[in-house]
């Protein structure tokens, strides 16, 4: 074989080399990447889940709402809201929207100047007595915090709740 002919190879497949590594290089930073961004959403879906799963449990009087009172559900919806707005471009909009679909059939918002939002849910229940059955002492001032006009049915809840929940656990790349 002539020697032109042996270099040309030798400088093809070098060259070759080059490019594969190249190539490599650059999968490896994106799945890099792509591990990062998982492991950020995860942390998020650890952070947003348990709050969402609380105002839940409280609305349907479910699990262990009888722990939660109402200033708690409020400040639970707060920490809720500035986490998932803070992370929202992590997120996706599936989520984004269902999220306030849920918050929306369980708070009435900008019910005036400086007041909180209203809780969609009644004291009374036939799962039980908010004022009698809660482990913490009730204040007749929690009434005030609770909506009851046009309330969402439990059927409402339980989709609006099972859509967030399923937004949330897509956004994080997690697949049926």
């Amino acid at each position: 074989m002539p020697l032109w002919l042996q270099l040309l190879a030798l400088i093809l497949a070098t060259a070759f080399g080059v490019v594969f590594v190249i190539r490599l290089r650059s999968i490896d930073d994106a799945l890099w990447q792509s591990r990062l961004i998982i492991y950020k959403r995860l942390e998020i879906y650890d952070q947003i889940a348990p709050d969402l799963n609380r105002i839940y449990c409280f609305r349907r009087l479910l699990g262990y709402w009888k722990e939660i009172s109402p200033p708690d559900l409020i400040a639970t919806k707060r920490r809720l809201d500035r986490a998932v707005n803070i992370n929202r471009h992590l997120l996706s909009e599936e989520f984004y929207r269902a999220y306030l679909d849920f918050m929306g059939v369980t708070f009435r918002t900008f019910t005036g100047p400086g007041e909180d939002a209203k809780i969609r849910a009644v004291v009374v229940h036939d799962l039980g007595d908010r004022r009698v059955h809660a482990a913490y002492d009730w204040d007749e001032a929690y009434e005030w915090m609770f909506d009851a006009e046009d309330m969402p049915t439990d059927y409402q809840v339980d989709e609006a709740y099972m859509q967030a929940m399923n937004g949330l656990k897509r956004s994080v790349g997690l697949r049926d």
